[in-house]
């Protein structure tokens, strides 16, 4: 039974798992990490060859083969017919193979991340702890990257964050709550920002470091994006933490790149008025993105760009105080389906429409199969 469960999926031969393995055998964490490799239809073969060489040098992983994913979520018909192929949402297998599997804490990654010379495994190892001081900012909103020295200097912000507040600087105070847990631990990245296909079409921007403390933690009413390619989830929060499937048509194209962003937002919905809250920090990896064409990316970008900051508008504010998970969960569908989806503006789109539906019905879908796998 290890603890930390370290979770991808990817269409490349993931060279980054040499660099993480390294890095774990470094700081000693050796055994107490599985790791889970979630094929999809374009992963070559050599991708398992990877898996199968590092096993042999130590490092617990599995290769999550076609194969093996089908006969996994056979008990799942609804949740399988969910989840698109080739499409990095097929990571969500793997969150709940490790979840099944006793994940105490699960790491999500992306294949294009590599780790620094920080303990990456002791960065998050922060998760499940109490904190004494969190974070909290007037406009409910707290801009990360002002913790990360960019060349050139510009101001940026993190893909998904509310474009109404992109002109404001943080004015955070710290407050002192009773009672606060860290539930997920954001890494930060240097190198390739996280940001938008809007960000990247004004100049390019490198990170080149980070100035920040070890840690921040924000109170759970102070949000900010939180993506999967560098991130922890205690284990009570992973029937919560989704990506949310891409790649639905709308005019245009099809609606892409907000799968975590959105999947990140609806689990700080679910951690709202608990006291689980998000951190920010160590450890920092380098981000060595894989190639984009930054017009396609506006273009998969578009709706998700119109339609988020109103979706925060309305899981910031459900009409709940309650602190069970589940209870929020369902009720976060709720507001999906109902309050979201109603205030949706005349010029969107049905096809857009038709993405929240279903993108609550996947969460929905999720949660339901999570709950099945601890009875």
């Amino acid at each position: 039974m290890k603890k930390f469960h370290v979770v991808l999926t990817t269409i490349y031969d993931p060279v980054c798992l040499e660099g993480y393995f390294d890095n774990i055998l470094k700081f000693g964490w050796l055994d107490s990490v599985k790791v889970w490799v979630v094929a999809d239809k374009k992963t070559p073969l050599s991708c398992n060859q990877r898996c199968v060489e590092l096993n042999k040098r130590g490092l617990d992983i599995t290769f999550v083969d076609l194969e093996l994913q089908e006969n996994w979520l056979k008990p799942f018909p609804e949740f399988a017919a969910s989840l698109p192929f080739n499409n990095d949402t097929r990571r969500n297998i793997g969150y709940l193979m490790a979840y099944q599997d006793g994940c105490e804490v699960l790491i999500s990654i992306d294949d294009d991340n590599f780790p620094t010379e920080n303990d990456f495994i002791g960065g998050h190892s922060i998760v499940g702890s109490s904190v004494s001081e969190v974070i909290s900012d007037p406009s409910g909103y707290y801009n990360i990257c002002e913790h990360i020295e960019f060349d050139p200097p510009r101001d940026i912000y993190p893909r998904g964050f509310p474009f109404e507040l992109r002109d404001k600087k943080n004015h955070a105070e710290v407050l002192k709550p009773e009672c606060a847990t860290i539930g997920v631990n954001a890494g930060l990245w240097l190198q390739s920002p996280d940001i938008d296909a809007t960000t990247w079409l004004n100049g390019s921007v490198s990170g080149v470091r980070y100035k920040g403390p070890d840690s921040f933690v924000l109170d759970n009413s102070t949000w900010s994006p939180v993506n999967t390619q560098n991130t922890a989830i205690t284990r009570e929060l992973i029937p919560y933490y989704f990506c949310v499937p891409m790649g639905h048509s709308v005019p245009g194209g099809i609606i892409h790149r907000y799968g975590d962003i959105w999947g990140g937002y609806f689990c700080l919905a679910v951690m709202q008025y608990t006291q689980l809250n998000v951190s920010f920090g160590l450890p920092i990896a380098d981000h060595n993105r894989n190639p984009h064409n930054y017009l396609t990316d506006l273009r998969q970008e578009f709706w998700g760009m119109l339609i988020t900051d109103l979706l925060l508008e309305n899981i910031k504010n459900m009409a709940s105080s309650s602190r069970n998970l589940d209870e929020r969960a369902q009720i976060l569908v709720e507001t999906l389906k109902g309050a979201f989806l109603n205030q949706l503006p005349t010029w969107c789109a049905g096809e857009v429409a038709d993405f929240v539906t279903k993108s609550a019905d996947a969460y929905q879908l999720y949660t339901a199969v999570a709950r099945k796998l601890v009875r």
